[in-house]
């Protein structure tokens, strides 16, 4: 038996980032998802699971082909959407970012949107993810090893 909370599935969990409220999705919670308050479409999605395809209601759906939980293989297309959502997110837009299980995608590319954001440190990044989001968020090392290279390209001054 393992100390580790349950995984729960997420339909637009908040979360955070530099004051805003951006929202996190797992493709496998219908029942949440039939019952969730913020039924409308966001603005923007990120979608990271190819099943996201004729299932993404956000009103621009972007999608980034990321089929592990190892770092992203398009990961130069990742970073470009995560600087080019902060933007839009900083002027108001609604945001969803999303994967199959709504923790370890999703939790990455939500650390790298607080990077872009906010200016933090990967760590403070994927700390913060994982209290404020979900304890499961950026789930292996492999996803940790992502947003850790990640920083240098989000946040200006970081070597």
């Amino acid at each position: 038996m393992t100390d580790r909370p349950k995984k729960d599935r997420h339909f637009r969990t908040r979360y955070r980032v530099g004051g805003l409220t951006v929202w996190g999705t797992s493709l496998d919670s219908p029942e949440r998802r039939a019952n969730a308050l913020l039924a409308g479409p966001a603005d923007f999605g990120l979608y990271l699971d190819e099943r996201w395809h004729g299932e993404a209601d956000a009103r621009r759906p972007y999608f980034v082909f990321w089929p592990t939980l190892e770092a992203p293989v398009e990961s130069a297309l990742l970073l470009t959407r995560v600087r080019e959502l902060a933007v839009e997110v900083q002027g108001g837009a609604t945001l969803e970012v999303a994967c199959f299980g709504g923790h370890g995608r999703t939790g990455a590319a939500l650390a790298c949107l607080d990077m872009a954001v906010a200016g933090v440190s990967a760590r403070v990044a994927v700390e913060r993810v994982r209290r404020e989001y979900c304890p499961h968020a950026v789930g292996s090392a492999q996803l940790e090893a992502f947003v850790l290279s990640a920083e240098k390209t989000l946040v200006p001054g970081a070597a």
